[in-house]
């Protein structure tokens, strides 16, 4: 009989040992690595049958499109997803409303803050005429839905889209936005144990009461984010693919100005718009936008080759603004650009191409321009204009206008040049003989 009941025992601890719940972390944007990351969780949670999948969470808010996957993933789940705003200072604003709102418990330790999920522009501002109605209608009966299924305050849920309204945990828990305030996941998982799950798990009948959580000794385990889900979410934040993009755009530059005599620029570069073009992928930009920031650096690459004056560099600087203004669209989200990255990158890359024309054409003019003698200087041609007997030769490593002085016939790419004489920016040559 002792026997027996020894192991009756042992079999108890045993499956109070058994008890797990997963634990995700995610603090930042929410983005195409953060969706894929909880997405990831909430199927690892179901192959272990964890007793609960719990998410610790700490974000400004991110994109609707990725936030709606979550939420997705959390409304098919067969295991109850819990959503702790934690840890004290962290906050769910925006689509981390809506992701702590869609959770089968929803807590928040003190001292955090949940709510103003009104969306915004690229640059943080007010979306105007049918876009705001539009973006404004569609998040506003998102949350409502989720909040709802789960049984919370939707009235509340609405206004923190059309509102931006905001709550404290405690206002929070008053308001029924959320359902428990903790002070840390044990505290957490001792208030959840043996209480209904909020709403119905994925393949649950309506009809069934909603089933409890038994957490009595269980153990957490900790599900970290892999490699590339960490890739997915550094590279998402548009303020990162920008960089990318800038980068990858002067080391073109480099390369082209510098004649292919530097390569690891140029490789760099590349690589660093392919990072970009990656990050734009996962992101809700605007084509029109990307075509501007080409065109900016287009201009920019011109400059050293072209006298304009800085025309070309002021039109590159336009570009490069209004690029970043328009890149993100702002009714799938609230991630934006920040100006304070954009303006001084814009203005110093402006600066430095400025200058960088300004020197190529001062070291023409101190090579060339006090010279009175080009008698006997060779070149050979580049460039043939329709007539056939004037286009741009090179010239001592610089590309100079030319004209035949004899156009007796036409020249080609390649013959070969000498200088009869100057006559302005413009070389009087002879054609040499083969």
């Amino acid at each position: 009989m002792r026997a027996l009941l020894f192991f009756l025992i042992l079999g108890c601890a045993q499956a109070a040992a058994a008890v797990k719940v997963d634990v995700l972390h995610v603090r930042g944007v929410i983005n195409a690595g953060t969706s894929r990351y909880i997405k990831r969780g909430i199927e690892t949670a179901a192959a272990d049958k964890a007793a609960l999948l719990l998410l610790v969470l700490d974000t400004p808010g991110g994109l609707l499109n990725s936030t709606r996957d979550i939420v997705q993933g959390i409304d098919q789940s067969v295991v109850p997803v819990a959503v702790y705003v934690a840890p004290g200072g962290a906050s769910a604003t925006s689509a981390g409303t809506i992701i702590t709102m869609s959770a089968h418990y929803a807590a928040m330790a003190p001292g955090t803050n949940i709510g103003a999920a009104h969306p915004v522009g690229g640059q943080g501002e007010d979306i105007k005429g049918t876009m705001k109605e539009k973006a404004e209608n569609d998040t506003a009966a998102f949350i409502k839905a989720q909040a709802v299924l789960r049984g919370r305050n939707a009235e509340w849920a609405e206004q923190a889209i059309r509102k931006s309204v905001s709550a404290t945990a405690d206002e929070a828990l008053k308001l029924h936005v959320v359902d428990y305030l903790a002070a840390d996941q044990a505290s957490l998982l001792a208030k959840l144990d043996e209480q209904p799950v909020h709403g119905t798990l994925a393949g649950a009948s309506p009809k069934m009461a909603a089933p409890a959580v038994h957490l009595a000794g269980a153990s957490l385990v900790e599900l970290p984010m892999s490699l590339a889900e960490s890739f997915l979410a550094f590279i998402g934040d548009p303020n990162v693919s920008y960089m990318l993009m800038t980068l990858g755009g002067l080391g073109i530059y480099v390369e082209v100005t510098s004649g292919g005599s530097v390569i690891l620029p140029g490789v760099l570069g590349v690589i660093s718009l392919i990072l970009a073009f990656i990050s734009f992928s996962t992101l809700p930009v605007s084509f029109g936008g990307v075509a501007l920031l080409f065109v900016g650096f287009a201009l920019f690459a011109i400059e050293p080759f072209v006298v304009s004056h800085g025309a070309l560099t002021l039109g590159g600087v336009v570009s490069l603004l209004l690029g970043a203004l328009i890149l993100l669209d702002p009714s799938t989200g609230d991630l934006r650009l920040s100006l304070a990255l954009v303006i001084p990158t814009v203005v110093a890359i402006g600066a430095m191409t400025f200058m960088a024309g300004y020197y190529a054409l001062k070291a023409r003019r101190t090579i060339y321009g006090g010279l009175t003698n080009f008698h006997d200087f060779e070149g050979v041609v580049q460039t043939v204009d329709d007539t056939g007997v004037s286009g741009k030769c090179l010239i001592r490593g610089e590309t100079w206008d030319f004209e035949l002085s004899h156009p007796q016939k036409p020249v080609h790419v390649g013959d070969h040049l000498s200088v009869y004489r100057r006559h302005g920016m413009k070389l009087i040559v002879n054609l040499k003989a083969k």
